[in-house]
Formats: structure tokens, C-alpha cells, sequence
């Protein structure tokens, strides 16, 4: 596979990139694009302005579609380069503040809202909770769809068109198997203490009823006092919903403190014949005999790059769906036989 990168607008093409950076991240809302190239001479600017939309293909296979941040060019006595940097659609959930109110709607319909302002095209989730008043003054619609969806427990991402998709933390069999002295060239074994607290404390003000109200939780595994408390938006203020939002917390927390991240060669996967390019929200197999693991892992984020010196490589998160989904994680204990071999 020739992993060749296309940016297309108002009927131009462009594929002869030196440098390819794309990422993509599970409740991040956009996918970011960098491409730069260099070249003898002077050269000329890109034909694009504010408002121009472009499409990301991998293989003829779009991947996003972004509008611009930023195309600088560098210009030397006999050379030059380009660089084109760019931001799926949602960016504008991210990078400005509004306020909205909206009444008696679910979790999906108040985001479905929101995305329609900004024009931004929402595959919603079907099943959600009713929200009886829903509001945010003055802040980020990032924020605040992030937010909605994690109280429905749902994760939200960016799709290739440029928009969003809610869904649950995919439970398909895994897509490829990445084993390390095959697919997996490179690898970092992440325990991130820093995601973990000792008691987690969610509170709200009901005001209908006129009282406080709050849902605790506590990590049990540490022994040292580091709080993390919560004020609650108005999706969820009821007693129950403030105790299971701060056990999801802790929970999430507990699965994303441990994470793989490997480096494979390419930029995708074949399947009965067929490339696909790496996905957010689909799992694989991760096999490291060595340490012991052989786990379904869900992609949380990707980064796909290319360049003279390294070549074309992908970079991939790997955590236990658990992380979304709210429950604890398993402890999947080594046998003997490879606690042995270690030794």
C-alpha cells in the first residue's frame, strides 16, 4: 500500500506531501491535519482563504474534512515550503464561547442543537435521558457537548466528513492483532498515576427542591489524601445520577491510568482482502509476550505520520474499553508459566 495523503479543494489536488501529521483523539472533536512540503525556488502560495473546506484522503479513502487554521510559507534565496494546518469541522465548538438554553430534550437532541448552529453534521445516539433544563452562558460548546456526553455515558468523536458520532465503546471482535516483533515496532507501557484520586466528589443544587445534593466515591488504592471535586452541569443533579456519575469517574479514571501506546508500520489494516485505515472507537489484539499481555484494547487516539527519516508509521492508544464504559477495570493476573519465564 502506497499510503499516499491527498488534500483536495475547490477542484485541486494536491498528494506530493514530505511531511504528514494527523491526529485524532476519542472526546476530542476534531481531527488535526498538518502537510508541509519543500521545494527549489520561490514557489506560490496555496489558493485557499478563510472559508475554504477541504478533504483528507489516505489511499483515495477520505480520512477527514477540515477547513484551514493556518498555511505558512517559508521563503529562502533559492528554496521554499508549504505548510498546510487544518481542523475537521468541529473546531468551532472548540475555539469559540456562546450561550443556549434549551428545555425538556435529551442528551442527544440538545448536542444534535448545538452541532446544527455551527453546522456541524451529528450522528446522534438514539437512547438518551431527558434533560428538563439544559443551559451555558458564555462558554465553550465543546465543553458542554463533551460533558452531555459523557452523562449519558457515551463517547463522542470525529467522523470522516468532518463531524461527530456518538456511540458506546465498541465491543466487536478486534479488527487486526499488533504483536510486538510484528506489527508492533515500538512500544510504551503507560501507568499514569496522575489520572487517579483518592475520593471523588460530585455536587449540585437542586433548585426545584431547594437543597444540596452530592454522590461520593472513594479509590481505595490510594493512601494518601488527593481529592478531585466535581461541580455537576443540570443533565444529572438527581441523587442517584451524582453518585453514578462520581463512580463512572472513578472508574474511567482507574481503566485510563493504564494505557499501551504502539508504533506500527502503515497507516491501516487489510481485512478479507480489503485496507481500512485506522479507527478510533474499534479494538484490536495487543500480544507482548514478554510482558505478559495478550488483551482486546479499544484505539483512543490516533497519530499517523510520514517523513524522510522514519517513513510512514502510526501511533496508537490503547486502553481497556472499560475506560469508557464506566466499570472498573480487570486485573488480568500472569500465569505462572510466564511469571517463571521472566525470571
Amino acid at each position: 500500500m502506497d499510503n499516499v495523503v491527498a488534500l483536495k479543494f475547490n477542484g485541486l489536488q494536491f498528494d506530493d506531501w514530505q511531511e504528514v501529521n494527523i491526529r485524532q483523539s476519542i472526546d476530542e472533536l476534531v481531527t488535526q491535519v498538518q502537510l508541509g512540503f519543500a521545494r527549489p525556488g520561490t514557489g506560490t502560495p496555496f489558493p485557499i482563504d478563510v472559508n475554504t473546506v477541504a478533504q483528507v484522503l489516505i489511499n483515495n479513502q477520505l480520512i477527514s474534512t477540515v477547513r484551514t487554521d493556518s498555511a505558512p510559507r517559508r521563503i529562502t534565496e533559492n528554496s521554499h515550503s508549504n505548510q498546510f494546518m487544518g481542523r475537521s469541522l468541529g473546531r468551532e465548538l472548540v475555539d469559540t464561547q456562546y450561550s443556549a438554553t434549551y428545555k425538556n430534550l435529551t442528551v442527544s437532541e440538545i448536542v444534535k442543537r448545538i452541532c446544527t448552529l455551527f453546522k456541524v453534521p451529528l450522528t446522534p445516539f438514539q437512547s438518551t435521558a431527558l434533560v428538563p433544563d439544559f443551559s451555558m452562558q458564555s462558554e465553550s460548546p465543546a465543553n458542554a457537548i463533551v460533558n452531555a456526553a459523557r452523562t449519558a455515558n457515551l463517547l463522542i468523536y470525529p467522523t470522516p466528513e468532518g463531524g461527530l458520532v456518538m456511540a458506546e465503546p465498541d465491543n466487536n471482535p478486534p479488527v487486526a492483532t499488533l504483536e510486538m516483533g510484528k506489527q508492533i515496532k515500538a512500544l510504551v507501557i503507560n501507568d499514569d498515576y496522575r489520572q487517579r484520586f483518592s475520593e471523588y466528589l460530585v455536587k449540585s443544587f437542586d433548585y426545584g427542591a431547594n437543597t444540596a445534593r452530592r454522590g461520593t466515591v472513594k479509590d481505595e488504592g490510594l493512601t494518601f489524601f488527593r481529592p478531585m471535586h466535581v461541580i455537576a452541569d443540570r443533565m444529572g443533579n438527581s441523587l442517584g445520577a451524582l453518585q453514578r456519575r462520581a463512580e463512572m469517574e472513578r472508574n474511567r479514571r482507574l481503566a485510563r491510568a493504564h494505557s499501551l501506546v504502539v508504533t506500527v508500520v502503515g497507516w491501516g489494516y487489510e481485512q478479507n482482502g480489503i485496507w481500512h485505515p485506522w479507527q478510533l472507537n474499534t479494538q484490536v489484539r495487543a500480544v507482548v509476550t514478554d510482558e505478559g499481555i495478550d488483551q482486546t484494547l479499544l484505539i483512543s487516539d490516533i497519530e499517523l505520520t510520514q517523513d524522510d527519516r522514519s517513513g510512514t508509521l502510526a501511533t496508537l492508544t490503547l486502553v481497556h474499553r472499560n475506560a469508557f464504559v464506566g466499570q472498573p477495570p480487570t486485573v488480568k493476573k500472569k500465569s505462572a508459566a510466564a511469571r517463571k519465564a521472566r525470571r
